[in-house]
């Protein structure tokens, strides 16, 4: 346990660090960076594996990627910014994956960003605007501009599809996805109002010392089980990761509970006895 500790919180304010928040409307969303609990606002630096859960009365949280490439997330979201140990089927490794909700991915300029990952499938080469939403196992995603290679994940042959703007994809649980030439009409009914507006970079008005990191408080199992039983591809971190919540009896409790849905941490909470060492035996000479 205290070699998992070790490493279980990062620097947030990292000066090469890879993303920036740039604007939130609403109420703020919740940011786990590392094992500890912030509030998002304008300004704070983001790193790798930051995980972002927007609440219901979010209206709109942007994050800007190095790269130029740009990620709005709406209400009842939950997303983790460039997923550790990924490195995707693509050149680049995901800038995000969506776990819940509602994402718009914009990228221009001739930038290469990553692109996203889902349980559904995911998105390769983005280039302009791509919309998307994730609902359990389901995955609606528009490209309202641009084009993007797409991959369908958990299929045998694996499956590769070409979207270009205008199109729409959706798909739910094991079967094949579908393309249309348009969104259905429930998904243009259902997309956050603040995705409709084209909202211009700002992290060259964030220039300067960024705001102090307000800690917020710490969601407990129950506000990280959609995490903690994710797919084993994300949650297989959260282990060293926190391994400090870990220790208070009710989260443990919770992670004992449901153990059968995130197997990876019974070395942790049941670490197996060193094996003792046989007495020696020593013949006597003769």
């Amino acid at each position: 346990m205290a070699a998992l500790l070790a490493g279980a919180v990062l620097p947030l304010q990292a000066a090469d660090a890879p993303a920036l928040i740039t604007l939130v409307e609403g109420a703020a969303p919740l940011l786990v960076e590392g094992a500890r609990s912030l509030t998002a606002a304008p300004g704070l630096k983001l790193n790798a594996a930051t995980i972002i859960d927007t609440t219901p009365a979010t209206a709109l949280l942007r994050v800007e990627f190095a790269d130029g490439s740009l990620l709005d997330l709406g209400p009842e979201t939950r997303a983790m910014l460039l997923p550790p140990g990924l490195a995707g089927s693509g050149p680049r490794a995901p800038a995000f994956y969506l776990l819940q909700g509602w994402a718009k991915h914009t990228v221009s300029g001739g930038a290469k960003a990553g692109g996203q990952l889902a349980f559904a499938a995911e998105v390769l080469q983005p280039s302009g605007v791509t919309v998307s939403r994730v609902s359990g196992d389901a995955l609606q995603l528009f490209v309202e501009s641009g084009g993007l290679q797409l991959q369908e994940r958990r299929l045998k042959p694996a499956s590769t599809l070409n979207l270009k703007g205008g199109e729409f994809y959706e798909r739910d649980g094991a079967d094949k996805g579908r393309i249309s030439p348009r969104p259905v009409p429930d998904f243009l009914k259902s997309v956050p109002r603040a995705f409709r507006d084209t909202i211009p970079p700002r992290a060259a008005q964030l220039k300067g010392r960024p705001p102090e990191p307000q800690a917020a408080p710490a969601p407990g199992y129950a506000g990280l089980k959609a995490w903690l039983t994710a797919e084993p591809v994300i949650r297989r971190e959260f282990p060293r990761r926190f391994a400090q919540p870990a220790r208070e009896p009710a989260f443990r409790e919770a992670l004992v509970k449901n153990l059968a849905a995130h197997p990876e941490w019974e070395p942790v909470l049941f670490p197996p006895k060193p094996a003792s060492s046989p007495a020696s035996v020593l013949s006597p000479r003769s």
